[in-house]
């Protein structure tokens, strides 16, 4: 069952991406920095919430290298830490002394070793105390800090001490293995159906293996594929290059995918070399807006064009000349964008854009805006997270295509991860290319690397069952009188902008968000729902959260120009049974109906 205690990681383990806030009111308690909520969050959002087993390293460092009144922020290269130090001297009113150390692991000692010690090279900024506000942001914008994984492994190896495992559901979980105890009784009972209703010719009288002991194997074999702790550090180079390979449409044919993977293809002129591996989704739009600003000989301000998640409209605010803020991302808006280019009112680097957007799931006009790219010589960059490759190919119209992996391409909900790919059909694929052989430094801890692999093996039947699944809990919402706006690319007037990119299997994604027409609808619907409750979406398992009060607390007045209602719910649906779960939605649903009678 979805756990409704405040605080409690999502998945229930050291290393879980979300976090659970079950409640309206314990949103805004987060929001507002209340202590009976931050006082009880032992993880959160990676980038927002920095690991207690993070923060641990940092405090070893501090003690050891740092000065009275300094403190230390870790990242994963030196050159990483030298752009968190011009950062904070730049953003910072008080033009602090900030100073930068390179440290090192040890490398292997012999063969044996190369499975579990890997040398690495980490980056740490030490600055004034008061400064720690000014590097967070950093930290949250840039997407580039370190992963917990990695936390465990420096704490391991510059301070010989292991992380200590935190208030978790299962005993042996800082070791990533999952025990065989009464929490995976239900997983058990699962299995026992399935061979049921099956009947399979494996657990006949003429079978080696009784029912139980059937049973007992394929729950070990599970047990051991998706929380054993199978991370041989020497195979994490073959896992980043099969990651690659999956995400421009080509799959290493051990894993039998070949017929999955093949509807993923983005095209023959698509290389493993020109997909980029990078720590967080928002690692790689940071890292090709770095690369615009690198490339032209003077920069110039880019459009984010439609209402992004916010930390993209952060990157281009905060680093370089600025941006244009195209908030609606309609065809009005793109009208009034040409006009402004034709005058040249404006003129710019970039259009940023989502596609579909996040969270009001518009698509934009990407055939239109790659016109006007080569017309007036700006570059287009799409993060595709939300549709994903499998459902949308929107490489033919971006120069570069973002997307955070750490959504529906994992699923699990335990590791970070981003990807950006280059079209090699771009005009500034040359220049591009020559700039990141250059600049890119591999900033995915192995570990990382080998946990996403192996999640993402299954990526397109997940996402097919999910998008499924949606569609119907779309009809749901609709025909629900308490709700007055629902969004999905399936019923929003873009539609046919996503049509026109959609692959030919291509389904239309597992976020919705949707409006009630009374706050206090929205709230017992919310407060009610029997499912997980936290940041992040494209998750195996449905995820709800009051999006616009979550990331957009301060600035709700602001954000309802753009058309985005404070009490905007959004639900990332995952695997569940179809029917298990509508029925749920309706037993809130019909909670909040009683409650505005």
């Amino acid at each position: 069952m979805p756990s409704q205690e405040i605080g409690k990681p999502i998945p229930n383990i050291e290393h879980a991406v979300s976090v659970t806030l079950p409640t309206w009111e314990a949103t805004i308690g987060y929001e507002k920095g209340e202590d009976w909520v931050v006082s009880k969050m032992t993880l959160g959002y990676p980038r927002f919430f920095i690991h207690s087993v993070i923060k641990t390293v940092a405090k070893e460092i501090e003690t050891k290298y740092g000065r009275e009144g300094e403190s230390a922020m870790v990242f994963p290269t030196y050159n990483v830490a030298k752009r968190c130090r011009e950062f904070i001297k730049k953003r910072s009113d008080n033009k602090p002394s900030v100073r930068v150390l390179q440290l090192s692991t040890r490398p292997p000692a012999n063969d044996d070793e190369k499975s579990t010690v890997l040398e690495t090279n980490i980056g740490v900024v030490f600055f004034p105390t008061e400064e720690f506000p000014v590097a967070k942001q950093y930290w949250q914008h840039s997407g580039e800090g370190i992963s917990s994984r990695m936390g465990e492994y420096l704490l391991k190896e510059l301070f010989k001490k292991e992380a200590s495992p935190g208030p978790l559901l299962f005993p042996n979980s800082s070791h990533n293995v999952l025990n065989k105890s009464s929490a995976n009784n239900n997983l058990k009972q699962d299995l026992q159906a399935k061979q049921i209703q099956k009947k399979s010719p494996s657990i006949s009288h003429s079978s080696p293996l009784t029912a139980n002991e059937e049973i007992e194997k394929e729950f070990n074999t599970f047990i051991e594929q998706k929380y054993g702790r199978v991370l041989d550090l020497k195979f994490a180079k073959e896992s980043k290059i099969a990651l690659r390979r999956r995400i421009c449409g080509k799959v290493d044919k051990s894993h039998n995918q070949i017929e999955e993977m093949e509807k993923a293809s983005r095209g023959k002129h698509l290389s493993e070399v020109d997909v980029l591996l990078y720590p967080s989704g928002m690692a790689a739009i940071f890292n090709a807006h770095r690369a615009l600003l690198n490339i032209w000989d003077t920069p110039k301000k880019s459009v984010c064009f439609g209402f992004p998640y916010l930390d993209t409209l952060n990157i281009l605010n905060k680093f370089g000349p600025g941006c244009h803020f195209l908030g609606m991302g309609d065809d009005e808006s793109l009208d009034q964008l040409e006009k402004d280019l034709e005058s040249g009112t404006i003129d710019i680097m970039a259009l940023f854009c989502e596609c579909p957007s996040n969270p009001l799931l518009k698509t934009p006009n990407l055939k239109k805006i790659r016109e006007l790219a080569d017309k007036f010589n700006f570059a287009v960059v799409v993060d595709e997270t939300v549709g994903n490759f499998l459902n949308i190919n929107v490489l033919p119209y971006a120069d570069m295509v973002a997307s955070s992996l750490t959504k529906v391409f994992s699923g699990d909900s335990n590791v970070m991860a981003g990807s950006l790919v280059l079209n090699p059909l771009s005009k500034y694929y040359d220049i591009l290319r020559e700039y990141f052989d250059e600049d890119f430094e591999d900033l995915l801890w192995e570990q990382d690397a080998l946990y996403l692999e192996r999640n993402s093996r299954d990526f397109a039947s997940r996402a097919a069952k999910i998008d499924d699944t949606t569609l119907e809990t779309v009809k749901l919402l609709q025909n629900c009188d308490l709700i007055a706006q629902v969004y999905h690319p399936s019923i929003s007037p873009t539609k046919h902008h996503y049509d026109s990119i959609r692959n030919a299997d291509g389904g239309y994604g597992g976020l919705i968000s949707f409006v009630f027409h009374e706050e206090a609808a929205a709230i017992c619907f919310f407060n009610t729902v029997n499912i997980h409750k936290g940041p992040s979406l494209g998750t195996n398992f449905t995820l709800a959260c009051p999006y616009a009060i979550l990331a957009h607390y301060h600035e709700l007045d602001e954000i309802a120009q753009w058309g985005v209602d404070r009490n905007l719910i959004r639900i990332s649906i995952g695997l569940e049974e179809p029917r298990d779960l509508l029925a749920i939605l309706q037993h809130s649903l019909n909670a909040a109906s009683k409650i505005i009678k």
